[in-house]
């Protein structure tokens, strides 16, 4: 499977799915050279947390009222830091846009995982809003962009929790 933005040699032009690949390769490859794939993959997951992070940190700094521009970078934010954590967790990775379905779709072992399936579900259905409908008021959003903030910064803090209790440097 090709990936956007990728180019020989990455560890999700082999598969796109590392954690599957290690599995049928656990009779193949030695312990030290699965552990080099799992370092690559790990290096991938800090990659997709940080750049939430950077979303997020953009979307903090932008005037009050940019409201569509805010909600659309803390939904990027959030996207991005439940890529890595999908990565690490279930190692699904993927570039395609119905990967935007899946938003929602977080590991139930993440603290606040019920609160955070809800505030992603709303964010990406106001980030539609915010990025599509040219007759949108701030009015409609289903969530105030200081509420969003809050969660999206929830959020990243719950994951950055998790992923380090893994063992991820982040």
């Amino acid at each position: 499977m090709q990936h956007k933005g990728l180019s020989e040699p990455h560890i999700f032009l082999v598969s796109s799915n590392p954690q599957v690949l290690m599995r049928n390769l656990k009779g193949v490859l030695s312990d030290v050279q699965l552990r080099k794939i799992q370092a690559e993959v790990d290096a991938n997951v800090v990659g997709l947390f940080r750049l939430g992070e950077q979303h997020y940190q953009f979307a903090k700094a932008l005037a009050r009222n940019e409201w569509r521009q805010k909600i659309s970078r803390h939904y990027y934010g959030a996207y991005n830091v439940r890529r890595a954590l999908a990565l690490h967790h279930s190692g699904s990775f993927a570039t395609d846009s119905s990967d935007h379905k899946s938003v929602d779709q977080i590991p139930d072992a993440l603290a606040n995982s019920g609160a955070h399936k809800q505030v992603l579900k709303s964010l990406r259905d106001d980030r539609n809003l915010c990025d599509y409908s040219h007759l949108a008021r701030e009015s409609d959003l289903l969530a105030t962009v200081a509420d969003v903030e809050q969660r999206v910064e929830q959020f990243i803090r719950d994951v950055r929790d998790f992923l380090t209790a893994k063992g991820i440097t982040l």
